[in-house]
């Protein structure tokens, strides 16, 4: 599976932060609150605990910043510096799911001889 970000002594991914980073809806940055944590949506804008906290708290809502449907369970921390990469690597791992299932994965052989067939054909 695909896994990044920078690891501490543990082997655990840490979180990627920046000073200039800022929630887009009360405007707190790290520089002032060097505690804050942001988490990035599926639709990868940041947002701060407590601001996900509030607006999610009655169930989906729009992103602020876009208005995709939103639920609070779809923010996770950020682990690459880059956005892009991160939503690459969310890719990847679907991809991996779809694309390298194994003879033990389906029921029978000839349903794992189609999906070979349907990947080779792609």
């Amino acid at each position: 599976m695909f896994s990044g970000g920078v690891k501490d002594s543990t082997g655990k991914t840490q979180e990627y932060s920046s000073q200039d980073d800022q929630c887009p809806v009360c405007k707190s940055d790290r520089y002032l609150n060097p505690k804050l944590r942001l988490l990035v949506s599926s639709c990868y804008h940041k947002m701060c605990e407590s601001c996900i906290d509030r607006l999610f708290t009655l169930g989906p809502a729009p992103c602020p910043v876009c208005s995709k449907i939103l639920r609070k369970m779809a923010f996770a921390p950020q682990t690459f510096e880059d956005l892009t990469v991160e939503k690459e690597v969310a890719v990847r791992r679907r991809m991996h799911k779809d694309f390298n299932k194994r003879k033990e994965d389906f029921i029978d052989l000839k349903s794992y001889n189609d999906y070979l067939e349907w990947v080779e054909e792609l």
